[in-house]
């Protein structure tokens, strides 16, 4: 990284600072709504919202369960003295494909899709990963036919490239209504300011996302919030929020697909980078198991006395959670 780039990176922080976010994002108010009435996928007639109604997607959620054990699609069983993942189903691995296909539409601050999907489903790869999930977390991932890994981007903006030719492409589509030189860079700048992600080396990077953060805080508590400025959590955290926003509408495909999913954090995040050839700038918040439910009796309970299925888990009462207008 030469000295004018890193020039250039703080010279959009401080423009991120000194403009508005709506000044950034606005291209052009009407061509903006005419790509939005042009895009046949987004229009009234390929949408009919009453077909779907809110009863079907209340029922998917509402469906929804963390699996606790998963039936081996090649029949075998797993001995504890000699630990093997099983053969994978095929057609469960590829309707898992589509639900991470369609989870890709999940929102991302500033479309910026600071994460990666990882999907293991061959025999070799999910014992790997399997050897780096603790307990029963393991289980799950050799039984299961398929485990994703979220991935987030902690240095999003390393693709600089790629995301720059991405608003060209996508942000329009036609090359006259694309966003210009300077928009592009204040996009890039508040991406810079929010995910606090510098495509930096890490000895570097650090402090200064370290440095910038607690001086915006300091701005904020010295004018006592006379001056607005946006609460900046770390690169993990801004990354991993957007992650989860996919992992979600991920397992939620997956129900309306009849598939059953367990979301799982009780790993080595070390162990899974190294047997798997994941670079550090990912962090991995979540990684989720998906196949059919191994189901011994009617009751619906597995062999170690676990039970599973939607609406067996309980959820505090709606006036606990749901507040209105006020906290108190």
């Amino acid at each position: 990284m030469t000295v004018r780039a890193i020039q250039e990176y703080l010279i959009f922080i401080l423009a991120a600072i000194a403009i508005r976010p709506c000044d950034a994002l606005q291209v052009q108010g009407n061509q903006r709504r005419a790509r939005l009435f042009s895009n046949t996928r987004c229009s009234s007639a390929s949408i009919d919202v009453d077909d779907a109604g809110p009863n079907g997607f209340d029922t998917v959620v509402s469906s929804r369960y963390a699996c606790t054990r998963f039936h081996r699609h090649d029949g075998t069983t797993s001995d504890p003295e000699d630990l093997m993942a099983s053969l994978s189903n095929s057609d469960v691995v590829e309707s898992s494909k589509e639900c991470l296909d369609v989870s890709r539409r999940s929102p991302s601050g500033f479309n910026a899709q600071p994460y990666k999907l990882l999907m293991i489903h061959s025999q070799s790869k999910k014992e790997a990963l399997a050897k780096y999930c603790i307990r029963r977390n393991s289980d799950r991932v050799r039984d299961s036919d398929c485990t994703v890994v979220f991935l987030s981007d902690k240095e999003c903006l390393r693709s600089y490239k790629q995301f720059s030719q991405f608003l060209d492409d996508n942000g329009t589509r036609t090359k006259k209504n694309a966003p210009d030189k300077w928009t592009k860079r204040k996009i890039q700048a508040f991406i810079l300011l929010f995910s606090s992600g510098w495509p930096l080396p890490r000895l570097i990077a650090n402090p200064i996302s370290f440095s910038m953060r607690t001086v915006i805080s300091c701005v904020s508590v010295v004018t006592r919030r006379k001056i607005l400025v946006p609460s900046l959590g770390s690169a993990d955290t801004w990354a991993s929020k957007n992650t989860m926003l996919v992992a979600m509408t991920f397992m939620l495909a997956c129900t309306s697909r009849g598939l059953a999913s367990c979301p799982m954090e009780g790993y080595n995040v070390g162990g899974i980078r190294k047997a798997l050839g994941i670079p550090r700038r990912y962090s991995i918040p979540i990684i989720v198991s998906v196949g059919t439910p191994f189901i011994r009796d009617e009751e619906g309970m597995d062999d170690i006395g676990m039970e599973h299925g939607a609406g067996l888990t309980n959820r505090y009462p709606k006036d606990d959670v749901i507040l209105d207008d006020s906290f108190s």
